[in-house]
């Protein structure tokens, strides 16, 4: 495989491609977003769909009463933290929600209902 591609960060701390992704014909490549095997023909048209999907918008807020442990990361959360609740109602740690939407784009804990 090769690639082709110089980097941008996005607002999420993700690494995104600025221009098109190379590939050798006839040959499977790992798409670097959602790490399905695709055709090397469908490369450029997969990676625009999947670097160009909306992220699930949430609201970032500071934590006033402890709430358990952050899904993510395991560790408490503790008052004062800045957390993210999503439209599901499910809370994280700003700074793990964000990792985890630049591997996948949906709640970690409720994967199917995006």
């Amino acid at each position: 495989m090769k690639e082709n591609a110089r980097c941008e960060s996005s607002g999420f701390g993700c690494r995104t491609p600025k221009f098109g992704f190379v590939a050798l014909s006839g040959r499977d490549v790992k798409c670097p977003v959602c790490h399905k095997r695709i055709p090397s023909d469908d490369a450029e048209v997969h990676l625009v769909m999947c670097f160009t999907r909306p992220k699930i918008a949430y609201n970032e807020d500071v934590l006033a009463d402890e709430k358990g442990e952050c899904a993510i990361c395991l560790e408490e959360m503790i008052v004062g933290h800045t957390i993210a609740r999503l439209p599901c109602l499910c809370i994280y740690h700003k700074k793990c929600i964000d990792e985890w939407f630049c591997r996948k784009n949906c709640c970690p804990e409720h994967p199917g209902d995006d």
